[in-house]
Parts: C-alpha cells; structure tokens; sequence
C-alpha cells in the first residue's frame, strides 16, 4: 500500500470513498463526480482521484480499514458513512449488481 500518502482530513477521506463507491461498476459517469463534487471542492477531487488511480483494489481497500477507528468510531457514524456511499451508488439513478455487492462488502467490512 502507498503508506506516504498524508493523513486525510474527513473531506478528502470522504471524497475517496465516494471516488471508490462511484467506481464500483468501473466507470465513473459525469452524474457520479458531480455528486462528489457537490461535497468535496474540485482541488481536494483532483488530489484524491490522482491518489485513488495509483492504488489497486485491495490497496484501496485496506485504506479505507486503516481510518476506520477515526471516522467509523460508532456504529452511527459507520451508518452515516454509509448513507453516504448509498448515496453515491445512487447519484446516477440506478444501483446495479456490480454497487450492490460492494455496499454489502463495505458493510461487512465496516
């Protein structure tokens, strides 16, 4: 995993889980970066999407375990990080297979 990367605050942590959430059916429509980006500004999108491209799956997710004790310390805020990825799946109007199965992995994971 790229452990260099700086620590994110929660607006760039958000924006990678939405980047990874709108890319679960590997592509990310127009529909999908705009919701992102009506919650994260274009810089931190742009700093987070160079980020997420040198990253494989399971490098993508282990990042996402490894803030789990600071942005999922109760299961509140787990379910409205999840809320938010719902959120994301749905940006498009639709939440497909590919989205369905990786809310449930998330899920589970988180």
């Amino acid at each position: 995993m790229n452990t260099d990367h700086p620590k994110w605050n929660f607006q760039e942590f958000s924006a990678f889980l939405m980047l990874y959430a709108a890319s679960a059916d590997f592509v990310v429509t127009i529909e999908e970066k705009d919701a992102i980006l009506r919650k994260v500004d274009e810089t931190t999108f742009s700093i987070i999407e160079k980020e997420f491209e040198t990253l494989n799956d399971a490098q993508k997710i282990q990042l996402i375990l490894s803030y789990k004790g600071l942005y999922f310390p109760t299961a509140s805020r787990t379910n409205e990080l999840l809320a938010l990825i719902k959120s994301e799946f749905l940006a498009d109007g639709e939440f497909n297979l590919l989205e369905q199965n990786l809310y449930r992995i998330l899920k589970k994971l988180l």
